[in-house]
This record gives structure tokens, C-alpha cells and sequence, in this order.
């Protein structure tokens, strides 16, 4: 054998390795932002929150976050987007943005901790920047790899009653009733948003690609976690008045939801964390 062709079966075992391989760069990128966040976490615990309970809706966000950044590094990483819906990132531009233009001016709906200053916004504004570089990604740079013909649901016609029940039933946190609207508008949102991924999922069926299924897992306990808070704070949501905590069960309603709609994709999530298999999920449509 030649010394060129030593070398050349030498590059070729290099390339093959784990390390140089892409899911060796996405497992590295993935790490690495586990590392990330849980340093910002440690920080932010420490020096920027007073460990009150309130502080679970800032991890929320932060698990949020992190679920976004795995599927941007999902994207970097493999050169596609196969598997992403574009339908539920353009709901969460609508979720994040509602958000904002509440508790960026208001801070009703915020933790009352000091976490609640700026570090639960800072996750919103960061979640959102990624989200539009996903849809850059399925859009522009990998747009012959996004699978439009699976990303079916028609999500746009949940806005409607997203805005409507949003005006009749917001709370006052805010004392203002167009700051309030808007916060509600977005937790409307953000109880569907997810649905549009799930039944593209579904309809793709087989074997789940692994950051997708990071992703859905992170934004399920991100909901989880703004659950735990609002269910500690239902009572703040009561009408001085008296009367009916409409806004209350509204919100605890809309949170269960959430949950609920992703709970059947957890539970194969789990099972294939706990017997160590890759994720597949049955051929079938999701029933909305």
C-alpha cells in the first residue's frame, strides 16, 4: 500500500469518528449549552433571585430556552430541518411577542422575586431571536430540506378564539386592561402553539429525530413549571370585588392544556429514555 493511500484511509477513519461525525459535533453543541445553562442558572440563582418560589417561572423560561437552542443546534449541526414545523414557530413569535409587550412594561405577571427584573424577560427576548433563526433556517438556508407536507395543521384558525376568549376573560395583575389582553392573548397562543410540531410528528411517525424530541420535552416543562407557579399564585387572580376567580381557572385551565396536548408524546419520551431506545412514534394522526 502506497503512503497515499495510508493517508487517504487514514482521513477517511478520522471523518468517521464520533468526534468528527455530525452527531459527534451536535452531542459536543448540546453539552456545551447544557453547560451554558446551567452555569446562567447557578448565577442567576445566586446572585439575581431571592429563592422564592416565584423564581420556578424564570427556570420555566430558562428551560424554554434551552429546548429552542437545541433545536438551533439540531439545525447547525445537520444541515436541515427536517422534522421542525414552521407553523409552531410562527405561533411562538406571536407567544413571545404578546409576552413582551406585557411584561416589559408591566409587572403583573412577572416572578415577584428579583429574578423577575430582568433575567425571566431576558429568556423570552433570547427564545425569541432563536426562533427567528429557525424560521431563516426553514425558510431560506435549508428550505428544500423543510417537510411542508407534513406540516399540515391548520393552527391559524385557533388565533380568533385566542383573542376573543383573551378579552373576556383576562385578569388585572396589571391594572390595565390593554396589558393584560396582551399577556393573555399570548398564554392563548402559547396553549396551542405546540400542536402544529406534535401532529407533524405524527404524521411523519417512525423514529423521532433526538432534538426535536429535547425540544418538546424542555417546552413541556417549561409549562409544567409556569403551572406550579400560577397554581401558587390563583388566588392573587381573584377580583377584589368577589365573585368568580374567572381569570384563575382560565389560566390554570389553559396550563392544563398544555400539558395534556403533549402528555402522550412524553410518555414515549420517557419510555425511551428509561429502556435506552431511540424514539419512534406509532403512524398515526393526532386528534385535536
Amino acid at each position: 500500500m502506497s503512503a497515499s493511500d495510508l493517508l487517504s484511509d487514514v482521513q477517511a477513519d478520522f471523518a468517521t469518528t464520533p468526534l468528527c461525525s455530525t452527531r459527534g459535533r451536535e452531542n459536543l453543541g448540546i453539552a456545551f449549552s447544557y453547560i451554558v445553562f446551567g452555569m446562567c442558572a447557578c448565577v442567576v440563582a445566586k446572585e439575581f433571585s431571592d429563592h422564592d418560589f416565584s423564581a420556578v417561572l424564570t427556570f420555566g423560561a430558562g428551560i424554554q430556552t434551552l429546548g429552542f437552542l437545541a433545536l438551533l443546534l439540531k439545525v447547525r449541526a445537520q444541515k436541515t430541518v427536517k422534522g421542525i414545523s414552521s407553523k409552531t414557530l410562527e405561533m411562538y413569535v406571536g407567544v413571545f411577542m404578546f409576552r413582551l409587550s406585557s411584561t416589559l412594561v408591566k409587572n403583573g405577571y412577572l416572578p415577584v422575586d428579583r429574578s423577575g427584573d430582568w433575567a425571566y424577560q431576558l429568556a423570552d427576548i433570547v427564545s425569541l431571536l432563536i426562533v427567528f433563526q429557525l424560521l431563516y433556517c426553514c425558510h431560506k438556508t435549508h428550505g428544500t430540506t423543510y417537510q411542508l407536507e407534513h406540516d399540515t395543521l391548520e393552527i391559524a384558525q385557533a388565533l380568533v378564539p385566542c383573542f376573543v376568549l383573551a378579552f373576556f376573560t383576562h385578569g388585572d395583575l396589571n391594572s390595565n386592561k390593554f396589558f393584560d389582553v396582551m399577556w393573555t392573548i399570548s398564554m392563548n397562543m402559547d396553549t396551542v402553539a405546540l400542536l402544529p410540531q406534535l401532529w407533524m410528528l405524527t404524521k411523519i411517525g417512525g423514529e423521532v429525530e433526538g432534538m426535536t424530541t429535547h425540544f418538546v420535552a424542555a417546552i413541556f416543562v417549561s409549562r409544567a413549571c409556569a403551572m406550579l407557579f400560577w397554581y401558587y399564585g390563583y388566588g392573587e387572580l381573584a377580583p377584589s370585588s368577589g365573585g368568580a376567580n374567572i381569570a384563575g381557572w382560565t389560566i390554570m385551565i389553559m396550563h392544563s392544556l398544555q400539558i395534556l396536548f403533549s402528555a402522550d408524546f412524553m410518555m414515549h419520551y420517557l419510555k425511551s429514555k428509561f429502556f435506552g431506545k431511540k424514539m419512534v412514534l406509532p403512524e398515526q394522526a393526532l386528534e385535536v
